[in-house]
């Protein structure tokens, strides 16, 4: 697991500055020089703070294979991706038992959430943009916003390597396949880079089904997964530009779906023809510059503008349009052993709704303070920070603190503590869906959260082990109403606790050895609600989850093979029916076809052992057995998240 880090906005530019500038202990103060590269560091493995719980997926650990976003988020501990019947269909994300919509989904570090709620389907950003993901966990709203019960998930695009150039095509099972190309200009004064992705897939399989589970030794019924089609696709652009005394950055991102919904298993419909249609556009830009010895300014703009088409019967037809912005500016200040940033932003969120609840808007405000404290001879940090935000009509403070030692030699611990909160979605508040009614007297949830490990990292690589508690209260649940239809309420607490294990492995041995692996206990509670409620494990929530992979690269070629396995998931809030424990394994190869230009061919194969039981969290089929091949080109400058 790489330690590479691009700092990426106001949140992060004080972790930049820090390791550039901060004085080293022992050496006389002098005036910080501040030299604006692109803005790339190497930390020891934090993405933002080196005291939160954190996890950088580097893309180049997979490279050719056919993982999308939500298969690269779940190699990290502490989360779950819930996928709702695989290959192209809807995955979110849950961060230590939090819902989808209590973790922050970023690009680049602009919020990709929708104002209309229910988390941000992963499927939507195209696998050819991503670098890397970087996976905070625990109570982040002080650094990130409200919304980050659980924690944060970051998706970094692709470096901007003047020269460089790739190309990729791959086909497979159940005819799916994909197809990326990019390519990047400049010098040291501008740079530009341009990419496009494209996938597809029939997602007609076959798989077997238990539709009387109550019915212990009911037979398994073969099945053909149908009406599950999907496409989509995307472009991404970005540009840097020296303009003295400072750097400009640009990002501009389109991306577009078109997905059946095949509908529960437990519901097939001849005459299914619901579908969805989605696209979204995004831009931002950045200016960074220093003002005076020690100050750093930063301000930037964003912009994203999303569009949604659903039918799915027997409700009416939805329609969606989204525009959201936001400008922001801070100021960081180097003072010897002390990094302190302050920062202001504002910005507004309109949702067009159609019929459902015509047209709502609210503005959001936000101002931060954090500062990164080097004590004990620079053996150690401190990390407070307080952020207050209004969001429409709501108001409230999220804060956190983390401190982080270096104990011996590779030996060090970290912990933090944190408070946030997550105002409630326009779906929530004023939105008429189907049998759902609105609440506009909803409070915003809250969430509460610590934890601390111990960590060793080093040239063999990186272990740790962490312990973690929070609760989440004033939870949004649907209940019952008048006339056979539900509404929301702050009528749920959950607690959760758990431990994180992750170990990562530097390539050993002339045989370019490499172990990685994560694994998460987690157990969940209701703590209010229905008597028949109450301290139940939540539902959707596995106790165990193990992914562990090994593989060889001694030089021309690569063998690697994963293992995934999922405890048992209730499908209730009541513990009475549940999606049984799951186990697949995958493995694959490439091969190097010659070395100028760089060329690969890969072969990996998903659920080798085809299983065609396996089931998500919601009860939906998963795939069996799935091989697909593909052909990678680059230049020797990068290859597309390959070897260099």
């Amino acid at each position: 697991m790489s330690s590479r880090f691009r700092a990426l906005g106001p949140a992060h530019l004080p972790w930049l500055i820090l390791t550039l500038l901060a004085p080293r202990a022992g050496r006389p103060e002098e005036p910080p020089v501040f030299d604006l590269p692109e803005q790339v560091v190497r930390l020891p493995r934090a993405a933002g703070d080196e005291t939160g719980a954190a996890t950088v997926v580097e893309a180049d650990r997979f490279a050719g294979e056919p993982k999308d976003v939500a298969a690269l988020v779940a190699t990290a501990p502490g989360v779950a991706v819930q996928e709702y019947g695989g290959l192209g269909q809807l995955a979110t994300v849950s961060i230590r038992g939090a819902s989808a919509d209590g973790v922050k989904v970023l690009l680049d570090g602009l919020p990709l959430g929708s104002a209309a709620g229910g988390g941000v389907d992963l499927s939507t950003i195209p696998r050819a943009w991503v670098e890397r993901i970087e996976v905070l966990r625990g109570a982040e709203g002080a650094r990130f916003g409200q919304g980050a019960l659980g924690g944060v998930v970051n998706v970094v695009t692709r470096r901007l390597e003047p020269g460089s150039w790739s190309a990729r095509l791959a086909a497979g099972s159940f005819e799916t396949g994909s197809a990326a190309a990019d390519v990047a200009a400049g010098g040291e004064r501008w740079g530009a880079l341009l990419a496009a992705g494209a996938d597809g897939t029939s997602g007609r399989f076959p798989y077997r089904f238990d539709d009387r589970p109550s019915l212990p030794g009911s037979p398994l019924e073969p099945r053909l997964r149908a009406h599950a089609a999907s496409a989509s696709g995307g472009l991404l652009a970005k540009g840097f530009a020296r303009l003295a005394p400072g750097r400009l950055d640009l990002l501009a991102q389109v991306s577009a779906g078109d997905r059946q919904l095949p509908g529960s298993p437990y519901l097939q419909r001849p005459d299914n023809d619901d579908r969805m249609r989605e696209s979204r556009a995004a831009a931002s830009a950045r200016m960074v510059f220093p003002v005076a010895s020690g100050v750093l300014l930063a301000a930037e703009a964003l912009g994203r503008a999303d569009r949604l088409d659903l039918r799915l019967a027997p409700l009416a037809p939805v329609s969606q349009r989204e525009l959201a912005g936001a400008a922001r500016v801070a100021t960081t200040w180097v003072a010897g052993p002390s990094l302190l940033e302050a920062g202001l932003s504002a910005g507004g969120d309109r949702l067009a709704a159609g019929g459902l609840g015509g047209t709502r808007s609210r503005t959001e405000l936000a101002a931060w303070l954090a500062e990164e404290l080097t004590v004990a001879g620079g053996r150690a940090r401190l990390a407070p920070a307080l952020r207050a935000e209004r969001v429409g009509s709501f108001g409230g403070l999220s804060g956190k603190l983390g401190a982080a030692a270096r104990l011996w030699g590779p030996l060090s611990a970290r912990a933090s503590a944190g408070r946030t909160f997550r105002a409630p979605s326009f779906g929530e508040l004023y939105l008429e869906q189907g049998p759902l009614e609105p609440n506009p007297a909803l409070r915003p949830e809250v969430g509460y959260a610590a934890d601390a490990a111990l960590v060793a990292e080093g040239r063999p690589g990186l272990a740790s082990l962490g312990a973690f508690a929070a609760l989440y209260d004033d939870l949004i649940v649907y209940l019952p109403a008048s006339f056979g239809r539900v509404r929301p309420f702050n009528a749920a607490r959950a607690g959760a606790r758990g431990l994180e294990v992750e170990l990562a492995s530097a390539p050993l041995g002339p045989l370019g050895v490499g172990l990685q692996g994560s694994y998460t206990w987690l157990v969940t509670e209701s703590l209010r609600g229905p008597p028949d409620v109450v301290g139940r494990e939540l539902p959707h929530r596995a106790r165990h989850r193990v992914y562990a992979r090994a593989s060889v690269a001694p030089g021309a070629f690569e063998l690697h093979a994963e293992l995934h396995a999922v405890a048992r998931q209730w499908l209730d809030d009541r513990n009475l029916s549940a999606v049984p424990a799951a186990r697949a394994v995958h493995a694959g190869g490439s091969v190097r076809l010659w070395r100028r230009p760089e060329a690969w061919l890969h072969l990996d194969v998903k659920n080798l052992g085809d299983d065609r039981t396996l089931q998500d969290g919601f009860g939906n089929p998963l795939p069996g057995r799935m091989a697909m091949v593909a052909v990678r080109v680059a230049s020797g400058a990068h290859d597309e998240g390959g070897r260099r």
